[in-house]
């Protein structure tokens, strides 16, 4: 069973004007370029969630303590009042490039999410109702746990999603805000308490205080079950965190999203191979797939990728560009019937069998979203190799963590919307 509960959140000042500045991505996905970017504006939240490069593990949250001081000592940040729920939402496009992933029938101009922002019970992963799906790293982890600990803050809330087949908290938000998505019409009664623009995204955050509907909401999440769709390291660090006895948490920050909100999307993470033997590599290929080469046509590779044969999950697709050609490489069924009675899996073969049988675990891995930059980049020579895959489905990944009880390889699931740094924060709490 779920426990969630209301909570007093800290946010950026509602007076000050330039909020917008003070935001940024997520932490784990920022890069040298982007930090540099961020970091250059003062008060931007950057300085509290994210270490540069280079820097130690104690010199950043050493440095994130005084900073968050003084966020707080030139009211830069405020507590709400009142113990509440909230709303957050993020209205968003798609790039033309993530856009032509998606089969037509999803595609929509705008999405509009929903999440309910609340305080959840920690719990050990994957025992009871909080299921994961993606592999940990101890060196994450420490550095995140440090940094709640110290701190007393959590800066950002991980991201989970439920089953609710009617929709129902959804409903409520939207009889709540007097509007339906994707349209967006803001109330003076319903102003949300942050509204900021963050790389062509809107993230706004409404406040619910009302004891009626928070009960409503209580009992609909009471016997559901969560998966985490990102913030795995987060989730960890805090349930370290719960078990210190000195500076504990019981509770950590959850924007919980319905799994079958058609705003929230799944797409993969293709794999650039920066450097390799392509003579040893084509070796590989060929012994496990069967290869069909198209002109550079990414069109008639993406139609090809999503004609799995119905109810057969065993016929494996990927895709691969070398410089010269795209490929459709179609896996050995019998071998990957073998791979999975071996592993147990079903779900992800595709990725799984990349990875067993022609890169392993290579440090030459890049991963990338969009596939027609990682293509120019192959004809560039920052890359030797690309190969891509179809994405998966919520439902997949459900069923990898409730019912194969596995983790998939690293970077395999890309999900939208990313919540932001700065928009909602909270105290550690007992």
């Amino acid at each position: 069973m779920v426990e969630i509960k209301p909570f007093k959140a800290v946010i950026l000042n509602p007076e000050l004007e330039n909020r917008a500045e003070m935001v940024c991505p997520v932490y784990d996905t920022i890069d040298t370029s982007q930090y540099e970017k961020y970091s250059a504006k003062r008060n931007n939240v950057i300085s509290l969630t994210t270490r540069k490069e280079g820097v130690s593990e104690n010199e950043f949250v050493d440095y994130a303590k005084q900073d968050l001081n003084r966020f707080f000592n030139e009211g830069l940040l405020i507590e709400r009042e009142k113990r509440s729920f909230y709303i957050y939402g993020v209205r968003y496009k798609l790039s033309e490039e993530l856009m032509e992933q998606i089969p037509e029938e999803d595609r929509r101009e705008t999405y509009f999410a929903f999440g309910l922002v609340a305080q959840v019970k920690v719990e050990k992963l994957n025992e009871h109702s909080i299921l994961g799906h993606e592999m940990t790293f101890e060196t994450n982890t420490q550095e995140r746990y440090k940094l709640m600990k110290e701190c007393g803050m959590i800066f950002s809330p991980i991201v989970a999603e439920y089953n609710m087949p009617n929709h129902d908290i959804n409903r409520i938000f939207e009889d709540y805000l007097g509007f339906r998505r994707p349209d967006l019409k803001i109330y003076e009664h319903r102003k949300p308490i942050v509204d900021v623009e963050l790389n062509g995204a809107r993230h706004m955050l409404w406040e619910v205080s009302d004891e009626e509907i928070m009960g409503k909401i209580q009992h609909l999440m009471k016997n559901k079950r969560i998966l985490i769709l990102d913030g795995h390291h987060r989730y960890t660090a805090s349930y370290r965190l719960s078990m210190d006895k000195e500076k504990g948490t019981a509770y950590t920050l959850m924007t919980l999203l319905d799994g079958g909100d058609r705003a929230l999307l799944l797409l993969p993470w293709h794999r650039c191979v920066k450097g390799c033997h392509i003579e040893d590599l084509w070796q590989k290929v060929k012994e496990n797939f069967k290869i069909e080469s198209y002109e550079k046509d990414l069109d008639a590779i993406y139609s090809r990728l999503r004609e799995h044969e119905h109810g057969n999950e065993f016929d494996v697709r990927l895709g691969m560009y070398d410089g010269d050609k795209v490929y459709l490489l179609r896996a050995d069924e019998q071998k990957i019937r073998e791979l999975a009675e071996e592993r147990g899996e079903r779900v992800g073969l595709d990725i799984i069998s990349l990875h067993e049988w022609i890169i392993g675990k290579s440090e030459n891995l890049v991963y990338v979203s969009s596939l027609r930059d990682a293509i120019k980049k192959v004809d560039r020579g920052d890359y030797r190799v690309v190969f891509f895959l179809k994405p998966l489905r919520i439902t997949d990944v459900e069923y990898k963590a409730q019912v194969e009880k596995k983790t998939f390889p690293q970077k395999s699931t890309l999900f939208l919307p990313k919540v932001a740094e700065g928009i909602v924060m909270c105290r550690n709490q007992m």
